[in-house]
């Protein structure tokens, strides 16, 4: 796990690098250079004009957006912009798609411009929606005091919280409109471009695993688990996420506590030669007190456990134990974050070797989402870091996959009845 690979400085020779300063005053410099040198070569066109938008609202995002997302330590100076190891691995893993698409487009013939201007579209919305449907989901970690902090909270997506569902609902959407715009069918451009969607996730995976997110549940010691360290951020005191969470469920002191079925708090699990059963704790055990304070639901639990007192005391001392230090390292876990990589990496081998195969217009684009949404639905079962959701055992992950998959074999059988591919290549004036 390495959650920041570095920082951009706050500032350099006393002037800040972002907000008013040397970011701001070398693009406005470059733009005034590009702006000038097209003009003088073509004139003042809306082909030139059409460039000022783009270069206002990244002059923003320098001046009043990257700003918010500098590291603060309270009482300290502050650390600068952190390049995380997640946001490389999300770009990475953007430029594979592109290369393996643009490389099959030049397989049939098809102008890589397309691709290139498909690429646009596909990531602002796909990033959009990613993040959207992380925050929807987990609205209570982005809402702040005010308007701004609750904006700059949300836009710190280089820092983990992209949904790949969310993803490929917005990636689909840049696609349907992209190819209305073109006048391109749309399930035949998405057969070309699908093994650069999941190529994708395959690198961004690897970035769910620098960023300790997408965690799997614990497990026997093995060559195949592995363990995460206390702090993501040790600057900060920040707890990684499966550590965090392990001991918000009592699991690092030897227990596991849950809500039962009247959502009252329950032990309902105790490892063997722990202090916890020394100390006389059993499965079963409600509590009612912890450490004197009055449980009333996981949430209170979750909160007292993640404060790290050095006693443990449960229902007024009736079990009660000392801990002398929390552990190092987390407890193990499944590598979930590389099972995930590895099926999307051989998901794109078969929709890659699948495709002089296709026989219909989305058959590739249909295999992708048949392939993901069950290899999806199956993961989930051993990750840990999202809890049932409308009342079932099961995440809004495995839901949607439900859902995903439901689509795919209704889109399937329609599909059925269209004509065959003839060998035609990809004609414009036509969309589906």
């Amino acid at each position: 796990m390495r959650q920041t690979l570095l920082y951009i400085p706050h500032e350099m020779f006393g002037v800040p690098v972002f907000g008013m300063g040397w970011a701001l005053g070398i693009w406005l410099a470059i733009s005034v250079v590009f702006l000038f040198v097209l003009t003088r070569r073509h004139g003042w066109t809306s082909e030139v004009a059409g460039y000022l938008p783009l270069m206002a609202v990244f002059s923003i995002a320098l001046y009043a957006l990257l700003p918010m997302l500098e590291v603060r330590p309270p009482g300290l100076e502050p650390l600068g912009v952190p390049i995380r190891g997640y946001g490389m691995f999300v770009v990475a893993g953007i430029m594979a798609g592109m290369s393996l698409s643009i490389h099959r487009a030049k397989q049939i013939r098809l102008e890589p411009e397309l691709i290139y201007s498909l690429a646009f579209w596909m990531f602002v919305i796909a990033i959009a929606g990613a993040r959207l449907f992380y925050v929807i989901q987990k609205w209570d970690e982005f809402e702040r005091e005010t308007l701004i902090a609750t904006a700059g909270a949300i836009l710190k997506f280089t820092e983990g919280g992209l949904v790949v569902y969310g993803s490929i609902i917005g990636g689909v959407i840049g696609l349907y409109f992209f190819s209305r715009r073109h006048q391109i069918r749309m399930l035949e451009l998405g057969d070309v471009i699908a093994p650069g969607m999941i190529i994708g996730s395959a690198l961004g995976r690897i970035g769910c695993l620098m960023n300790g997110c997408c965690y799997g549940g614990v497990c026997e010691s093995g060559p195949l688990a592995i363990t995460f360290p206390k702090y993501a951020a040790v600057e900060l005191r920040q707890y990684s996420s499966p550590y965090a969470h392990q001991l918000a469920i009592g699991e690092l002191h030897g227990f596991r506590v849950a809500e039962d079925e009247r959502q009252k708090v329950v032990v309902v699990d105790v490892e063997s030669g722990t202090a916890a059963e020394a100390a006389g704790l059993r499965a079963g055990t409600k509590i009612h007190r912890l450490n004197g304070v009055e449980v009333k639901s996981l949430t209170s639990v979750q909160k007292i456990l993640l404060a790290g007192p050095p006693r443990i005391t449960i229902n007024e001392d009736n079990v009660a134990w000392t801990i002398d230090a929390l552990p190092p390292r987390s407890l193990p876990v499944h590598p979930t974050q590389i099972y995930s990589s590895i099926n999307a990496a051989l998901i794109c081998l078969v929709l890659w070797f699948a495709y002089p195969f296709r026989r219909r217009h989305g058959d590739i684009l249909l295999l992708l989402f048949g392939l993901y949404s069950v290899t999806r639905f199956l993961l989930e079962a051993i990750r840990t870091d999202e809890a049932g959701q409308l009342g079932t055992a099961f995440t809004i992950s495995q839901i949607v996959s439900l859902c995903v998959f439901t689509l795919c074999v209704v889109c399937w059988l329609s599909l059925l009845r269209q004509p065959r591919i003839g060998g035609e290549s990809m004609p414009a004036g036509e969309s589906v």
